[in-house]
Parts: C-alpha cells; sequence; structure tokens
C-alpha cells in the first residue's frame, strides 16, 4: 500500500511493536525509476491503468530532474506491506525521521539476540553436563574394575 511519506512514518512504529514478540520484518529503499517500471508493464499489460497514472504524475511532480530520482522505500511483514515514495528534496528530512525511528525499533532485534544466546548458553550446560556424568561413569567402571581384581 502506497502511504504518504508521514502516514509512512506513522505506521512503522506500529510495525515493529507487531513483529516484536513474533515474526520478521523486512525494510527496504532503493531508486524509484517509473520509466522501466511502466514499460515492463506495458508490456504485460497494454493497457494503463488509472493507478498507473496516479503513480507516473506523482513521480514526474517529485522528480526534479533526469538526474534525480524518488526513493521507494517499503516495509513488508507477513501481514502487511507498506511503502512510499520520497522526493529528491525531502530525501534529508525523511531519512532523519527514519532513523529516528529505526533505532527505536532495533530493542526488538537485540532481545532474540538474547534469546538465541541463551539457548546456546543452555546447549552448552547441557553438554557439560553430560561430559561430567560420563567422566563420573568412566571413574566408576574404573574403581570398580579395580576392587574386583584386588579380591
Amino acid at each position: 500500500m502506497l502511504l504518504g511519506n508521514d502516514e509512512f512514518l506513522k505506521a512503522l512504529p506500529e510495525l515493529f511493536a507487531a513483529t516484536k514478540e513474533v515474526g520478521s520484518m523486512s525494510l527496504t529503499t532503493k531508486r524509484y525509476d517509473y520509466q522501466r517500471r511502466a514499460e515492463g508493464a506495458k508490456a504485460k499489460r497494454k493497457l494503463v491503468s488509472d493507478e498507473d497514472e496516479a503513480m507516473r504524475l506523482l513521480v514526474d511532480k517529485l522528480s526534479l530532474d533526469e538526474t534525480e530520482y524518488a526513493t521507494l522505500v517499503r516495509a513488508v511483514t507477513e501481514k502487511r506491506k507498506i511503502s512510499t515514495l520520497v522526493a529528491p528534496i525531502d530525501l534529508d528530512e525523511f531519512l532523519a525521521r527514519y532513523h529516528g525511528i529505526l533505532v527505536n525499533g532495533i530493542d526488538s532485534i537485540k532481545k532474540k539476540e538474547r534469546l538465541r544466546k541463551k539457548k546456546a548458553t543452555i546447549k552448552r550446560q547441557a553438554a557439560l553436563k553430560a561430559r561430567a556424568k560420563l567422566a563420573k561413569q568412566q571413574k566408576q567402571q574404573a574403581t570398580g574394575t579395580t576392587t574386583a581384581s584386588s579380591k
């Protein structure tokens, strides 16, 4: 779903919150070149829909000249997909706000890393216990054979 820049930045923390406990989130940022997209779409459909025409007008409005392109920013979860087109003029301001939201949302990633470390620690402790038990059994067998041979 294509949103405005402000709407996208307001919806992003909601996506972070939704994937905090379970799920994953993918963020992508890339240059948006409407010409290539339109050529591929026309070859497939041969018709330009109202949505494509609106998108073309938006990109034309956002692009200042041939060397500057709009930036497409996309956030995807298992259940929801949002995106926005950022004008070259607004890119610095948008990225500053986007960075602030990302820093606040990163805490959900850290918790998953801690969980992995905790699981690794549990596995390590189980392996140490198994080795200690095996060493104890070998020691008992060694003392048991010594006692039996001395009688």
